[in-house]
C-alpha cells in the first residue's frame, strides 16, 4: 500500500492561492467591487488597479453577469459576518505593523470560543452565588470586544447574563457556517475554476510516485486534477476535512473549519456547550469519513501476514506539504507506526525541515523519532523536495 498525505503546502507549491489571507483578500475585493458597481465606477477603477485587483474585478464582473446566483450568495454570506469582519481587522493590523499578514482562522476561532466558554463559567459562578449577572475578566473582554458591535451588546459593558453569551454563541456558529460556505465557493469557483483552471506546475517527487491512496487535509482536488489523469487506475481518496463541491449549499457544505479539543479530563465528556465548533464533532456531523482507519487496518494485517523480516518495506507513506502539526497527531502517528512501513517526508527548505522535526518530536516522542530516522533500516526518511517544473501546454 502506498499512501500519500498532503497538506496545504501541496496546493501552495502548485501556485494556488489557498491561504486564509488569500480568501480574506477575495472577500475584501468582493466588497470593493460591490461598492464600485453600485457607484458605476468599475471601468474607472480598472485603469488604476494593480494586476491582482484587476483579476478580481474581471472575475466578479463575469460572476455578476453569468453566475448571478453565486454572486448573490456570496453577498449574503459575507454581509455582516462577524468572522470575516473580525479576521479582516486582524489582517489590517498585521499589515500596518509590516507583518506578512498571515492569518490562522482556526487558532483565532479557538481563542474566541475558549474566551466565551471561560466567560460563561465566570458568569455562572456569580449566578450560582445568587447574583443576576456576572463580570467577565479584562482579558476575556479584550479578546471578545471586536465581536460586541455585531451582537447588540452595549459597548464597554463587562456585566453579562448567561443568555448574552448564548446569543453570541448562536451568532458565531451561524456566521462560521456562512464563512465556511463562502470559503467553499472561493476554492471551487475561483481557485479551481478560474486562476487554477489550467494547472501549470508539477512536482517531480509526486509525479514519479505510484500512489494508490490519498489522505488529503486539503479541501481541493489538486492531486486528482494534475496527477490522476489515468482514470482506469484506481486510487482511493479520503478528504478528512471535507472537499469542495459544485452543487453544495450552506446546508450540505461538508468543509471542516473548526477547533481542536481544549477541555481536559471529565470536562471533555460532560461540557458540550461549544461542541459544534470542534473538528471531531464536525467530522461526525458532516460525515467526512475516516477511510484512512480501514487502510491502516488492512496494512497492519498484511504486515502481520509477512513472516520474513528481511524483506523491503511492504508499505510506503509519503508526506508532502503538511507541517506535521500536533493537532493531527493521532492520524499521523497511527499511519507512521504501521509495521513494515517506510515514511518519506518531503521538505522544501531547511527552515521547513527544522519545523517538521520539531513537530515530529511532539507526534512520536523524542526516543521513538530517533529510533526511526537512524540506521540503514530507517523507517522515516527526510528528503529534500525537488524544484517544481512548469507543465507543457
Amino acid at each position: 500500500m502506498n499512501i500519500l498525505i498532503i497538506g496545504n503546502g501541496f496546493d501552495l507549491a502548485h501556485g494556488l492561492p489557498t491561504k486564509y489571507e488569500h480568501f480574506l483578500k477575495y472577500t475584501y475585493a468582493f466588497k470593493q467591487f460591490k461598492y464600485l458597481h453600485n457607484q458605476k465606477m468599475v471601468e474607472m477603477y480598472r485603469e488604476t488597479a494593480n494586476d491582482e485587483d484587476k483579476k478580481y474585478i474581471e472575475y466578479f464582473a463575469n460572476l455578476y453577469e453569468q453566475k448571478n446566483k453565486i454572486f448573490e450568495e456570496i453577498e449574503r454570506l459575507i454581509l455582516d459576518n462577524v468572522w470575516i469582519d473580525y479576521f479582516g481587522e486582524i489582517y489590517k493590523i498585521q499589515k500596518a505593523k509590516r507583518k506578512d499578514g498571515w492569518i490562522d482562522f482556526e487558532s483565532g476561532i479557538s481563542e474566541v470560543i475558549q474566551s466565551l466558554d471561560h466567560a460563561r463559567c465566570t458568569i455562572l459562578e456569580k449566578i450560582n452565588q445568587g447574583k443576576k449577572r456576572g463580570r467577565i475578566t479584562k482579558q476575556q473582554l479584550n479578546i471578545l470586544e471586536p465581536l460586541w458591535g455585531k451582537m447588540g451588546i452595549e459597548e464597554g459593558s463587562v456585566l453579562f447574563q448567561e443568555q448574552d453569551i448564548e446569543n453570541i454563541k448562536v451568532r458565531c456558529l451561524k456566521d462560521l457556517n456562512r464563512l465556511t460556505r463562502c470559503l467553499e465557493i472561493y476554492l471551487y469557483d475561483y481557485v479551481e475554476g478560474c486562476v487554477g483552471k489550467n494547472p501549470k506546475i508539477k512536482l517531480p517527487d509526486v509525479e514519479k510516485l505510484n500512489i494508490d491512496h490519498i489522505l488529503s487535509f486539503n479541501y481541493t482536488h489538486t492531486y486528482k486534477r494534475i496527477y490522476h489523469i489515468d482514470q482506469s487506475k484506481k486510487i482511493e481518496y479520503n478528504y478528512i476535512h471535507g472537499e469542495v463541491k459544485s452543487d453544495s449549499n450552506i446546508e450540505n457544505c461538508n468543509l471542516i473549519l473548526g477547533i481542536d479539543e481544549y477541555l481536559e479530563g471529565e470536562a471533555k465528556n460532560k461540557d458540550n456547550e461549544f461542541i459544534q465548533f470542534k473538528k471531531f464533532y464536525q467530522r461526525i456531523y458532516k460525515r467526512t469519513g475516516s477511510e484512512y482507519v480501514d487502510w491502516k487496518e488492512k496494512a497492519v494485517q498484511s504486515s502481520l501476514a509477512m513472516r520474513r523480516i528481511d524483506v523491503k518495506p511492504l508499505h510506503n507513506i509519503y508526506i508532502i506539504g503538511h507541517s506535521l502539526d500536533i493537532t493531527d497527531k493521532d492520524i499521523l502517528s497511527s499511519l507512521i507506526n504501521i509495521p513494515n512501513t517506510r515514511t518519506t517526508i518531503f521538505y522544501h527548505n531547511q527552515e521547513a525541515l527544522g519545523n517538521q522535526i520539531n513537530n515530529l518530536v511532539k507526534v512520536l516522542g523524542e526516543e521513538e523519532l530517533i529510533s526511526k530516522v537512524h540506521g540503514t533500516d530507517a523507517s522515516i526518511v527526510l528528503q529534500k523536495q525537488q524544484e517544481s517544473v512548469w507543465m507543457e501546454n
